[in-house]
């Protein structure tokens, strides 16, 4: 039970994500560059005789080319001609065509990557995306580009809402707002104490962030982790308090997501308003399930503080709060102490 307890752990580590679908993509990615692409044809697309096959590429922020093939049908199924068939920088290649079912899987390859489309005697039959190695080095310099941007873009919005929430400060809206919510922060943080300065910083992080100020509010949520920590009695493992104020920010409840709207309108979004109904919908939803699993995830036994003590104890670690130097001392002091 104990191995699983710790299999769980390193499988919810969002780095461990993160770094296993790095590799997934990575290894899919290989898989397509040297796999050739295979395309089932109806067989009622072809005709008798000769059937001319159209495949078209479009690679990413270029003009489409379209490259013709002459197919040579019958009963005995698809023939290649034998030009078609050879390998080339420039052009598709056919490779072959067997039955596959009510049709057949005609086997090609392409040098380049990009999307594609197959048409036969003028009629499409299939349509998809090339992959090669090249297009995964392309799409991470492109993307990393793009972030470049949106980030520029979002400087002027942030500001703009940064300064509105530092008038809605000197007015005593976000105080007000504070107000409202502090019996919900002692219902979340009931192990807080009453007068403890934890619960001011964790009104205003709760506060800014339902504004949608995510850069605001991360001041407060750091200085609000602080007083927390000064109220955990083993401070290399979180306490629940300490879990659930993560679990609430990590959901990203907003009446007004600024940041999104901010990014789509950077992107030359019309209407970047339109999705506030929706982020409202999905930012409640988010926010329930991780404060419900936090509160339920403290009960398993898994998760809570004497299992990751004990945990600790049984790989020989020291305990938490106490240095790996003092740890022989205090045994060699023991052994000592002994009759």
């Amino acid at each position: 039970m104990r191995a699983v307890g710790v299999f769980l752990r390193y499988v919810l580590n969002i780095n461990t994500v993160w770094g296993v679908m790095i590799l997934a993509a990575f290894v899919l990615c290989v898989v397509q560059h040297y796999r050739p692409s295979t395309t089932v044809i109806p067989a009622g697309a072809l005709h008798p005789g000769n059937d001319l096959l159209t495949i078209r590429i479009t690679p990413p922020n270029k003009e489409s080319r379209s490259f013709d093939f002459v197919l040579d049908s019958g009963p005995q199924g698809i023939v290649i001609p034998q030009e078609q068939g050879a390998a080339s920088k420039e052009r598709p290649w056919l490779i072959s065509a067997s039955r596959a079912g009510a049709g057949f899987a005609l086997t090609w390859d392409y040098n380049g990557y990009g999307k594609y489309e197959m048409a036969l005697n003028g009629n499409t039959v299939a349509h998809g995306q090339l992959v090669t190695l090249q297009s995964l080095t392309d799409a991470a310099f492109e993307y990393a580009q793009k972030g470049f941007d949106i980030a520029l873009g979002l400087v002027a919005a942030m500001v703009l809402f940064l300064g509105l929430m530092k008038v809605g400060e000197d007015a005593g809206i976000v105080q007000l707002v504070a107000n409202l919510f502090h019996p919900i922060i002692r219902f979340l943080f009931p192990q807080v104490p009453r007068d403890h300065p934890a619960n001011g910083a964790i009104l205003m992080n709760v506060t800014t962030s339902i504004l949608g100020l995510g850069n605001a509010a991360t001041p407060f949520g750091l200085k609000a982790m602080k007083e927390l920590q000064s109220l955990n009695p083993h401070p290399d493992i979180a306490t629940d308090a300490q879990v659930t104020l993560l679990a609430y920010n990590t959901a990203g409840l907003a009446l007004l997501p600024t940041t999104l709207l901010a990014v789509r309108k950077s992107a030359g979004c019309n209407d970047p308003f339109e999705i506030i109904g929706t982020c409202l919908i999905a930012g409640a939803t988010s926010t329930v399930v991780a404060l419900t699993m936090a509160r339920l995830l403290a009960r398993v036994p898994f998760f809570t503080v004497r299992a990751a003590l004990a945990e600790g104890m049984a790989s020989g670690e020291p305990p938490p709060g106490e240095s790996a130097e003092a740890a022989p001392d205090a045994e060699v002091a023991g052994k000592e102490e002994r009759p």
